[in-house]
């Protein structure tokens, strides 16, 4: 019997999905790892500072990564790239603030020099490839983890300086445009929700499959479902250097949790994630917060803690922090934003309050902690049911097999060589 030949995936990032401390980080890494059960994966990277430990961790996932070196980031560069795109008509945020010439050169060197038989295009900014793949006639999905032009759009809903609305208006129609050329370009689209897949294929997408955002279940199956510690505890999870993330536990912080303390006097609220901007850290001045930032690991909060909130009113995509919880058997209290693609019903698996009525749906299940059980335990099978990565990582080897094997039938019908099928 012949060996197996092993088909090539060549993808590209705009950043190593290492630590696992984000939501792009996560569905990067458990995309590529199951990826790399039937694909030969290599992931190009741009690093301005070696990461061993990061490279190292990928390896042994399957994932060989590519690191590329790139000049640090300076003020004059960037303000050549923003004018770049606005000679482009295209959008810098979220797009050509990662037009980095190293990353193309290398790009096309690879394509050249050990072709793949497929190429995985992470996040809309990696769509500044396609050109390249498309001349060499390499098939391609593009994983769109948002829809990232509704994510400005309701930035700048919430920006209260005029310019910087103004500004964050225009990248957002800028940035639909990319999303709409990216569409209709015959790539094949991977989207995190129906909803969100329904709004590709409105913009003109042929090819579009839904991978939901995901949750490692087993990591947390240990943990009690639903929570009964006292003092009573509100968690709060995000990468806090990120404006809807930062704005949004400003006001849990400000005007939610305040409202708890008027009933509960000993409650807690904890802020958990990365690099928390100045206007976060302060935060933890006030009675009752505490503001934990970077963490090595988010299991001892979500143990510790009684319920998540989740006060979000932008941002976009599918919030892995309330899977976490879910699979955790934390009970969740979101915003309808915060909950998108999140296929949890309201009052069984999740409670859904905005905010204005945060702060009462919390004391509702701080006071009531066995229907916040009777919720999480709902929820978490939930979690295992849809959104376990083991699940979705099938879904997207699926959906990449087909991608690569439809290119390869492609080709023999015009005569050329078809790749690794």
């Amino acid at each position: 019997m012949s060996p197996r030949i092993v088909p090539k995936l060549l993808a590209i990032s705009s950043e190593l999905p290492w630590p696992l401390n984000t939501g792009g980080h996560l569905r990067s890494f458990h995309v590529l790892k199951a990826l790399a059960t039937e694909f030969d994966v290599r992931l190009m990277i741009p690093m301005m500072e070696n990461d061993p430990e990061g490279i190292e961790a990928l390896a042994e996932k399957g994932i060989r990564a590519i690191p590329v070196p790139v000049p640090p980031r300076t003020k004059f560069g960037e303000a050549k790239r923003i004018l770049g795109a606005r000679i482009r008509g295209e959008a810098y945020a979220m797009y050509r603030r990662h037009a980095r010439p190293e990353m193309l050169a290398a790009w096309q060197r690879e394509l050249e020099t050990d072709r793949p038989d497929l190429v995985h295009l992470d996040h809309l900014d990696s769509f500044l490839f396609h050109k390249a793949t498309r001349a060499a006639n390499i098939p391609a999905v593009l994983d769109l983890h948002n829809v990232y032009s509704l994510i400005l759009e309701r930035m700048a809903e919430e920006a209260n300086n005029p310019a910087k609305r103004f500004f964050l208006r225009g990248e957002a129609k800028r940035l639909a445009k990319i999303e709409g050329r990216a569409c209709r370009s015959g790539t094949a689209i991977l989207a995190v929700s129906e909803g969100e897949a329904t709004h590709f294929r409105a913009l003109g997408a042929e090819d579009v499959s839904v991978a939901p955002n995901g949750v490692d279940c087993a990591a947390f199956a240990s943990l009690p479902t639903g929570r009964t510690k006292l003092p009573p505890t509100i968690l709060y999870l995000g990468t806090l250097s990120w404006g809807p993330n930062a704005t949004a536990a400003i006001h849990l912080a400000e005007h939610i949790f305040p409202k708890v303390r008027q009933r509960l006097p000993e409650a807690r609220l904890m802020l958990v994630g990365k690099s928390p901007s100045r206007e976060v850290l302060v935060l933890g001045e006030h009675p009752g917060i505490t503001v934990a930032g970077s963490v090595p690991s988010i299991q001892p909060y979500l143990a510790e803690a009684n319920v998540l909130a989740v006060p979000l009113d932008s941002g976009g995509g599918t919030r892995l922090k309330i899977l976490e919880a879910f699979a955790a058997g934390l009970p969740v209290v979101s915003t309808a934003v915060g909950a998108e693609g999140i296929a949890a019903e309201p009052g069984r698996e999740i409670r859904i309050a905005e905010r204005p009525t945060m702060a009462e749906a919390i004391l509702e299940l701080l006071q009531s902690p066995a229907e916040g059980a009777a919720m999480a335990e709902a929820a978490r099978r939930l979690a295992r049911e849809k959104y376990d990565w083991a699940e979705i990582g099938r879904i997207c080897v699926g959906i990449a097999v087909k991608v690569m094997r439809r290119n390869g039938e492609n080709s023999l019908k015009n005569g050329t060589v078809a790749q690794a099928l």
